[in-house]
């Protein structure tokens, strides 16, 4: 049952220490309690009047009708002000750390909805164990002992690659999702890229976290509840948004188009354990996509310092899709397991 905190008190009427009334506003918010929970690995605030938990049952939403917008943003401040940060519209983003020790990530407008401010945070794990816990607990009952990579697909792969050979696109992409695959569609202005994109997304399960990062809000994720918008423009651009979604706990990182130098971090992600998204780029045909997308990489700061063959590899493995589209219609659907793998393992041509 949710359990309402008590607000018999103002902590800023008590004129109490920035540390002590960090502490009152997170118990006013029904932070604290959460956080106390055995088996509370995260707690998230995405607007006004709910809270998400994530624990043992994985994300769970509750109703909180005592956290209005009023409240969210006293507790967003005191955070901010007890880590030495300016939270405001020309400084929407910041990591801060809690009383307790937990990290949390703050993000208001205009970096994300209006009316709404994100605020994600993440209890430390305490536990400590001994190699001896990892095998008598059976930790090592599903390790499979690998001398050396072996270029073979999954039984998955080989369903995705059958339904992709015979044309069969409905239980392809529901595939492609089911198994968090990254998707990527490129596409003219108009083709209907950002429309087709939605569609996709609209088939993941409904209880993922979900983060997008778009110029105007497009996609509303209408069946997916646990979400947070962030919004870049002239005050934050994408880059910052994708170095701040990382710390906010999402099953999936949706950005709508890949546009400059932010396409390296988003890349990273994507690499390092949130993979399953949907992403468009501009492009007139598959291969100048993935020449594009190399290009925006070589721009970046980074980028710059990398071999372009490097980018390339690293471009092609971090999609397992490809889509084109013009005037609305799909015209090409790539899929190329092998020739990833390939890759991955340092060899230029496809395997056998």
């Amino acid at each position: 049952m949710t359990q309402e905190p008590d607000h018999s008190q103002d902590p800023e009427e008590q004129g109490l220490t920035e540390d002590t009334l960090v502490l009152d506003f997170l118990d006013q918010a029904g932070v604290t309690e959460r956080l106390n929970r055995p088996g509370t690995q995260d707690v998230a605030i995405n607007r006004p009047f709910e809270i998400w938990v994530d624990g043992p049952d994985g994300w769970v939403r509750e109703d909180a009708p005592w956290l209005t917008y009023s409240l969210c943003w006293r507790l967003a401040n005191a955070l901010c002000a007890l880590n030495y940060r300016v939270l405001a519209p020309h400084s929407p983003i910041h990591t801060v750390k809690l009383p307790g020790g937990e990290r949390g990530q703050i993000v208001m407008a205009p970096a994300c909805e209006e009316g709404t401010l994100s605020m994600t945070f993440r209890k430390p794990s305490l536990l400590r164990f001994t190699h001896k816990d990892y095998v008598n607990s059976g930790r090592y009952d599903r390790a499979q002992a690998i001398a050396s990579p072996v270029l073979t697909l999954k039984p998955w792969q080989c369903d995705m690659k059958d339904a992709h050979a015979a044309g069969d696109f409905d239980p392809f992409m529901e595939m492609a999702v089911a198994h968090l695959q990254n998707i990527i569609v490129f596409g003219g202005p108009g083709s209907g890229k950002t429309t087709y994109g939605k569609t996709l997304i609209d088939l993941f399960p409904a209880h993922r976290r979900m983060v997008t990062i778009q110029e105007m809000l497009e996609d509303t994720l209408p069946f997916h509840p646990n979400h947070v918008h962030l919004h870049y423009g002239h005050v934050v651009g994408p880059k910052a948004l994708v170095a701040s979604a990382l710390r906010m706990k999402p099953d999936h990182l949706f950005l709508a188009e890949l546009t400059g130098d932010e396409v390296w971090h988003y890349m990273e992600i994507l690499n390092t354990g949130t993979k399953g998204t949907v992403t468009t780029a501009h492009a007139n045909d598959s291969e100048a996509g993935y020449a594009r997308v190399c290009g925006l990489v070589k721009q970046s700061e980074v980028g710059k310092g990398l071999d372009y063959a490097y980018i390339e590899r690293l471009v092609r493995t971090s999609f397992d899709v490809v889509v084109y589209m013009e005037k609305q219609d799909i015209l090409e659907v790539h899929y190329e397991p092998e020739y990833k793998l390939a890759l991955l393992n340092g060899q230029r041509q496809r395997a056998k």
